[in-house]
């Protein structure tokens, strides 16, 4: 019987012994999850703020692009206005002379040269827009010089296939833009 206390006894003490240590290592075990708990936050905390910081920039970065591009755009369209205006009225509004107009169109295309000159970072994956600027003023340039000629008239050929060729000019120009404006509208 004795050793039937005993055993008891021994018994009772391993289990109190076993919920004692069972007890202490959960306790350390919660110390520690808690150890990696918070840094696990911090460290997501950090990152989070890195990408939050590196998203501002690309989104100011595709802001600053996309308002550029589309000042030229806005450039492109009144160069286009006054070459149109210079070519064929389509109203009795009086814009001036001929000569006055091509002026008008002259100074847009000199925006246009100014705007990609000050900001060319945005221009710079447009494939070929310094051909095409080149194009467009030697066309640019051929009419201002036609109309002020003194051999001038709206009607000659020479003048029909000035107009055609500034046409040809732009038109490249325009679709160039269009295009890394839709191509940077998809990156959203």
């Amino acid at each position: 019987m004795e050793y039937v206390t005993i055993g008891s006894l021994l018994a009772a003490l391993m289990s109190i012994l076993a919920t004692f240590s069972v007890q202490r290592l959960s306790k350390k075990h919660s110390a520690l999850e808690g150890i990696l708990n918070r840094n696990y936050s911090t460290t997501l905390a950090a990152l989070n703020h890195a990408y939050s910081k590196e998203a501002h920039a690309a989104n100011h970065l595709y802001t600053r692009k996309a308002s550029h591009l589309e000042k030229a755009g806005q450039i492109v369209g009144d160069l286009n206005f006054w070459a149109e205006k210079c070519v064929v009225p389509r109203t009795r509004v009086d814009f001036g002379s001929k000569q006055e107009i091509a002026d008008r169109m002259s100074r847009a295309f000199e925006d246009l040269t100014q705007h990609t000159m000050q900001f060319p970072v945005a221009f710079k994956r447009i494939e070929g827009f310094q051909t095409h600027m080149g194009n467009l003023m030697a066309s640019v340039n051929f009419i201002e010089n036609m109309v002020h000629s003194q051999n001038f008239s709206a009607e000659s050929d020479a003048w029909k296939n000035a107009v055609l060729r500034f046409m040809n000019e732009l038109s490249p120009l325009t679709n160039a833009l269009q295009n890394e404006i839709e191509v940077l509208m998809q990156q959203t």
